[in-house]
């Protein structure tokens, strides 16, 4: 059986069991993930690294990642590519080879972002996934509005309502509705987690740790913290190495802005 050391030693390399995944799945996990060629430069990842230790208690530990326009759909800078062993991929624009792309997006930035989704590759949590990816910019406005969009088939939606509302007042009324169900959403994926990380804090009495416990968690778990209830949790791997690594041991979360959630 992995020890607790071991478990919180690979949690700080960006491998956190999944919901429901086993000692055995999350070791083939990891060692497959070993086996991937990272091609971009060590000091490409540096700002990162930094970012994500900072924010979550990681640095990415062999997570491939490449420079790539192929298969990119075009409001995409970068994407997350999860395979079915559960090994996660990182392709960046061409683009970013110079350190941004469109001078709007900002490499070290958007390489936290992706592996912010690859260190929860095992999960299946689509409510809090793009809070936590986007908690990674520097920007206000983009960790506020990020989020908005949280599969990418919902973009689709998004233009074919603008489209519309160009066209007719029925359209307008669409467009328009589909707009106030999407901040709605917004908004209330901000609350919960706000209320989930003041909830915990009362719980964990350590800031540093909140963080990094609320990434490690399920939506229902964080939705359960929101209305001030705590998960009671299981036996799994995920949930020895929050308690051990989070709540037990008030250590390793490090030290990030106050206002990512």
């Amino acid at each position: 059986m992995i020890s607790d050391g071991e478990l919180a030693a690979l949690d700080q390399k960006g491998f956190i069991p999944g919901p429901g995944e086993g000692e055995g799945a999350f070791l083939e996990r990891v060692r497959e993930a070993g086996q991937v060629v990272d091609e971009l430069p060590r000091e490409h990842w540096a700002y990162a690294k930094e970012l994500l230790r900072g924010l979550y208690g990681f640095e990415p530990g062999s997570l491939a990642a490449g420079y790539s326009n192929r298969g990119l759909a075009w409001w995409h800078g970068a994407a997350c590519w999860i395979d079915e062993r559960g090994v996660a991929q990182l392709q960046m624009r061409e683009g970013f080879r110079k350190g941004s792309y469109l001078g709007l997006y900002e490499r070290g930035e958007v390489l936290a972002h992706e592996a912010a989704h690859a260190a929860r590759a095992a999960f299946e949590e689509p409510e809090a996934e793009e809070f936590f990816a986007y908690a990674t910019s520097g920007k206000r406005w983009r960790r506020i509005l990020g989020p908005i969009v949280k599969r990418p088939w919902e973009m689709w939606i998004w233009i074919g309502a603008m489209v519309s509302g160009l066209f007719s007042g029925w359209g307008l009324l669409g467009c328009c509705g589909v707009a106030g169900v999407a901040f709605g959403r917004l908004i209330r994926g901000h609350l919960r987690l706000r209320r989930a990380s003041n909830f915990l804090l009362k719980v964990i009495g350590d800031e540093s740790q909140v963080r990094g416990a609320l990434f490690r968690m399920t939506d229902k778990e964080i939705r359960l913290l929101g209305r001030g209830e705590w998960p009671e949790g299981d036996e799994s791997l995920r949930w020895r190495l929050i308690r051990f690594a989070y709540i037990t041991n008030a250590k390793g979360a490090g030290h990030g802005p106050k206002d990512r959630y």
